[in-house]
């Protein structure tokens, strides 16, 4: 049920040169008069009670210029719903004087007395129809849409999967972007899908970055690759083939051993032969200096004639040692005839055709196996390059994934964005409202606020136009927030429209030659 508050009574002392005032308030309470005899100054005089502001919000110091004065006061006593309260602002001695049911307030526990009425852009809103048209228009569109619920996510999703006007919302089946948005929105909001999917920091960011990286790894293997020689037409034709090569070097290798062992006992044998000639020579050398060796005749100490026995002797001792080197001569000729025998009796073998043939094998195989091994090498850069083109895939798989969540986000904002203004158009008559801006740099919706009347802006209307605007806006506003409140019209004499107001009405109107005057008029006799 509607909250209600109505005005009861008014005073004034010395406010805005108004030296005094104490006017009850009516159904309809009508201000005419002179320009400048106080009109505008009662219908502002509650903006300034509740919030020492004028009616537009700005604060206002009402101090008489023109005067001496004591003291400024302005009180107003009021009803909400059947209840009556008095507010009371003041000015004594330069210092601010609060009053709450004639008790003494703070500021703080004043502002919170008015606060549990109202808040001061949903009092000016009410209750003057200018103030809403000079609010910041994100103020605006926060205000206007404080009240409203946005549409329900199952509304939502069914309207952007709409491919019918006849379609009831129950019947729609969800296109693909709505199914998608439907389950990701089971587990966290429309925000924390923007922020994890899109900005600086957000998935699709990251993954561009890193399919950039991917592509360049790509490119760069499928150069390495391309520079790598060309694979044989048959690899395991290769492969047989240097196994068969490997096969024969191997059956070759063990006649070529025994060769070389053959070859080793031959030189050892020569070697040995070798010596036992220089043995030979170096016997016959002592046999032939023993041999030639003259018999002296005399001593070689004393130099006398040596007896017959004495020569037979040295003659005997000559012999005995040509007998021991002929026989040690004998016998190492001997040995090198045996040795000559054994290396005659050694069979020389040629391998010289068998090691070319081998060698031949050999590095054949080793071509082969160059082949062999630079297919590998490119298989191997293969299968990097696959794994690198996977991963690239995998990537961009994400990266349409998280770009395709990102549109169905969009898809969603823009039809919620309709939804919601259709919602809150279809309460307005000759006003329109835009809630948001459509950015084609970015391809989506951003919040934004408008408002005109047939087409123009609340700036170029007329006086009564602007009246009309307020008024209607009022409705609305009144209807949102289920709080009924007094309203003001200023220059009321520009307005030829009718009234839709749903609680007091207080007008003012400029008459040349008429004195301020307040008329009030109670409508409880038209009700019953």
């Amino acid at each position: 049920m509607a909250k209600q508050i109505r005005f009861i009574r008014l005073l004034l002392e010395n406010f805005a040169g108004v030296k005094q005032l104490d006017e009850k308030y009516g159904d309809i309470t009508r201000l005419s008069g002179h320009n400048g005899e106080g009109k505008t100054t009662f219908g502002e005089a509650p903006a300034w009670i509740f919030f020492g502001t004028d009616l537009f919000g700005k604060t206002w110091n009402p101090s008489p210029t023109t005067y001496e004065f004591d003291v400024v006061r302005a009180r107003l006593t009021l009803s909400v719903d059947g209840d009556e309260m008095t507010f009371e602002r003041g000015i004594d001695g330069g210092d601010a004087v609060y009053l709450v049911n004639d008790v003494p307030k703070t500021a703080t526990k004043f502002k919170e007395a008015v606060a549990a009425l109202f808040d001061k852009d949903e009092f000016l809103s009410l209750y003057n129809p200018a103030y809403f048209f000079t609010m910041n228009r994100f103020d605006q569109r926060a205000f206007i849409l404080k009240n409203t619920l946005p549409p329900a996510r199952s509304i939502v999703l069914a309207e952007m999967s709409r491919t019918s006007p006849e379609q009831k919302v129950k019947d729609i089946p969800l296109n693909p972007a709505a199914a998608k948005l439907e389950e990701l929105l089971k587990k966290a909001s429309i925000d924390d899908l923007i922020e994890r999917h899109s900005g600086k920091n957000g998935l699709k960011t990251k993954l561009e970055k890193q399919h950039l990286m991917d592509k360049g790894r790509v490119n760069t293997l499928r150069e390495q690759f391309d520079r790598l020689p060309a694979a044989p037409d048959d690899i395991e034709a290769v492969k047989a083939e240097s196994a068969a090569l490997l096969e024969q070097v191997q059956l070759i290798a063990p006649q070529m051993d025994k060769a070389k062992q053959e070859a080793d006992k031959r030189s050892a044998l020569q070697a040995q032969l070798t010596a036992a000639q220089q043995q030979v020579d170096s016997a016959k050398r002592r046999y032939m200096a023993v041999y030639n060796e003259p018999i002296e005749d005399t001593c070689p100490r004393c130099k006398r004639p040596l007896d017959e026995d004495s020569v037979k002797t040295v003659t005997d001792a000559k012999e005995a040692r040509k007998k021991e080197l002929h026989a040690e001569h004998t016998a190492l000729v001997a040995k090198r005839k045996e040795l000559e025998e054994q290396l005659a009796g050694m069979e020389l073998v040629d391998v010289s055709d068998l090691w070319n043939e081998m060698r031949e094998m050999e590095r054949k195989r080793d071509e082969l196996e160059d082949i062999i091994h630079a297919e590998s090498i490119r298989e191997g850069k293969k299968a990097e390059l696959e794994a690198a083109k996977k991963a690239e895939d995998d990537t961009l798989s994400a990266l349409k994934e998280t770009i395709f969540i990102l549109d169905a986000i969009k898809s969603y904002q823009a039809k919620e964005s309709e939804i919601q203004a259709e919602k809150i158009q279809s309460q307005f008559t000759t006003l329109t409202v835009r809630l948001f801006d459509y950015v084609k740099s970015k391809g989506e919706y951003v919040p934004d606020f408008s408002i005109q009347m047939h087409g123009k802006d609340y700036a170029t209307l007329s006086v009564g136009e602007k009246i009309t605007a307020g008024l209607e806006l009022s409705e609305v506003l009144f209807k949102q927030s289920e709080l009924v409140l007094p309203t003001f019209v200023d220059g009321i004499g520009e307005y030829t429209g009718e009234f839709m107001i749903y609680g007091q009405l207080i007008t003012a109107q400029a008459e040349k030659g008429r004195e301020f005057t307040i008329e009030t008029e109670d409508l409880s006799h038209e009700k019953e």
